[in-house]
């Protein structure tokens, strides 16, 4: 596999056809109908490399880097979104062009309740709107929310794992750590929200605008009271096994989806 840094030899990226698709710089027919949103490129090349068949560097640009390969027969894209919401809005705005049927975000978030550890997994059903792109779109009455389908087909497969799952509202923000961060963790915990991250509600909203099917799971990777009070160190083994998790739970749910 090559290393997602290694880009030399392809396509010039500023083509006029290419840069129809701004954030990927890709064409039709080089990704897949079923897509892998995470953030980290490097988290989308092991996808790549480690869960895909004939995974392939097709284009980098950035922090966006997209693959192509298989699953179980079923061609999946896996395409890097960077950290935070513009970057993640910007490749769903991509994908209405590129032909792609159904997403699934995959990332990590800090849980917001003591009974969600890290290395569970959380299905995201809804987003807290509180980052900025989104509100560029459509005014803050409008709610964040994935595709029914695409969650219960994160669902079911989630049930063959050994994982604990949880699924629910998370809170989508621009800031990492800020000093209000402990307060709004009790009043977002207290309300039922599950854990806080960076892109969801983006991706939700700009995928509910154009009309792709989308859904959202996460590996948790340690609590935002940690957070909150200066510890920002995260329980890297727990988030990597989580994220294992979510990575295949994801693929089992896009062949759901290509079945159905």
């Amino acid at each position: 596999m090559k290393s997602p840094w290694e880009t030399n030899d392809l396509p010039e990226i500023d083509t006029p056809e290419r840069s129809a698709c701004r954030a990927t710089r890709c064409l039709p027919g080089e990704i897949a109908p079923y897509v892998l949103l995470p953030g980290d490129p490097g988290r989308a090349a092991r996808i790549a490399e480690e869960w895909l068949t004939d995974g392939k560097l097709v284009m980098a640009n950035r922090e966006f880097h997209s693959y192509t390969g298989s699953y179980k027969g079923v061609p999946v894209s896996v395409i890097s979104t960077g950290l935070g919401s513009p970057g993640a809005a910007m490749v769903v705005q991509d994908l209405p062009r590129l032909g792609v049927k159904a997403a699934i975000r995959v990332g990590t978030a800090g849980s917001a309740k003591k009974e969600v550890a890290p290395g569970d997994v959380i299905i995201g059903t809804g987003a807290v709107r509180d980052e900025g792109v989104s509100h560029k779109f459509i005014p803050a009455n409008f709610p964040a929310q994935a595709n029914l389908q695409v969650s219960n087909a994160l669902n079911a497969a989630a049930r063959e794992s050994n994982a604990n799952v949880h699924c629910g509202i998370v809170h989508t923000s621009d800031a990492f750590k800020h000093p209000n961060l402990a307060d709004e963790q009790m009043l977002y915990s207290n309300a039922g929200v599950l854990a806080f991250e960076m892109e969801a509600s983006a991706v939700m909203i700009l995928a509910q605008l154009n009309n792709i099917p989308v859904g959202c799971i996460f590996s948790i990777d340690g609590y935002v009271q940690n957070v909150a009070s200066g510890n920002t160190r995260p329980d890297s083994e727990a988030r990597n096994r989580g994220i294992k998790t979510a990575i295949t739970v994801s693929l089992e749910a896009l062949a759901t989806l290509a079945g159905s």
